[in-house]
């Protein structure tokens, strides 16, 4: 995915109608049109069910976590498998650089990986290698698996679709990161920066809330370097005011939520307000 690098600003757009489901890689077309996309970080909620689940609250993509979460492998497949025939696209957020964890996670069938604490163009190349087939990278091949749908298909098509279809995203989240940002955005095969504001703040000693001066100055420098390459930004919130001008300033795939957030704050916004009213209305004690 690369969006046109001349476009300066763009409107606070989503998609403009509900894809079919079952397409599998809609959501990469979609970015590069222009199109916003909503999603949510998974790092505790392994039913299968997840993928209907957040289909059914219009949810676009969900990040399965193994960087913070508990997901092995078969964790993954199940959870995976639940999107299939879905809208809302699985993505996973590998717990570190390294070969089989973006292999398995893109054999499981997931439609991008998210790479955490991405700090140089080395770095960069080794994730492409690892995520791209041949002459792109060096991925692995086995087919007629969960990633093909288990159907036998053409292999020279095949892996020119999947090379164009994956999404693969590098986590800007240390000041080291942002020292050698150019070097990473001008990584071929890196279609999108994630910028992670929590450890990004704990790396430079600034706030991680995104209207802070400095760490928006911090997302806009990445905004602006992206867009000079080509390459697509997405964003971890819990601000959907700042989301919202952060879309409009070109910000393209954001992260609204986690799972543990939204079951805890949507439980507590019923218990809290209950809780009160039964205290108001109980007899004092004592009382006739």
């Amino acid at each position: 995915m690369k969006n046109d690098p001349t476009t300066q600003t763009r409107n606070d757009v989503w998609p403009a109608t509900s894809p079919a489901p079952g397409i599998a890689h809609w959501l990469k077309a979609s970015l590069a049109r222009g199109e916003a996309v909503l999603g949510i970080m998974v790092s505790e909620i392994r039913t299968p069910m997840l993928g209907a689940l957040l289909d059914a609250a219009g949810m676009h993509f969900a990040i399965i976590d193994q960087e913070h979460g508990a997901f092995g492998p078969e964790s993954l497949a199940a959870l995976i498998a639940g999107f299939r025939g879905g809208v809302c696209r699985p993505f996973v957020r590998i717990a570190e650089t390294r070969r089989e964890y973006i292999l398995t996670a893109l054999e499981l069938g997931a439609s991008g990986i998210v790479v955490p604490r991405v700090e140089s163009r080395a770095q960069a190349e080794e994730i492409v290698r690892y995520a791209r087939y041949a002459p792109a990278g060096d991925r692995g091949l086995s087919l007629c698996r969960a990633h093909t749908g288990f159907r036998r298909v053409e292999q020279r098509e095949y892996i020119a679709r999947a090379n164009a279809e994956i999404l693969v995203i590098a986590q800007i989240e240390t000041k080291r990161a942002l020292e050698n940002l150019d070097e990473i955005l001008g990584t071929p095969g890196i279609d999108m920066v994630f910028i992670g504001p929590s450890d990004l703040s704990l790396s430079c000693g600034i706030s991680s809330s995104l209207r802070a001066p400095e760490m928006r100055a911090a997302i806009d420098r990445v905004i602006a370097r992206a867009r000079h390459f080509g390459v697509g930004v997405g964003i971890q919130t819990y601000d959907p005011d700042a989301a919202a001008e952060l879309v409009a300033a070109g910000v393209g795939l954001v992260s609204c939520n986690t799972d543990v957030n939204a079951l805890l704050s949507g439980l507590a916004s019923i218990a809290d307000p209950l809780r009160g009213k039964a205290a108001r209305n109980a007899t004092p004690e004592g009382a006739a």
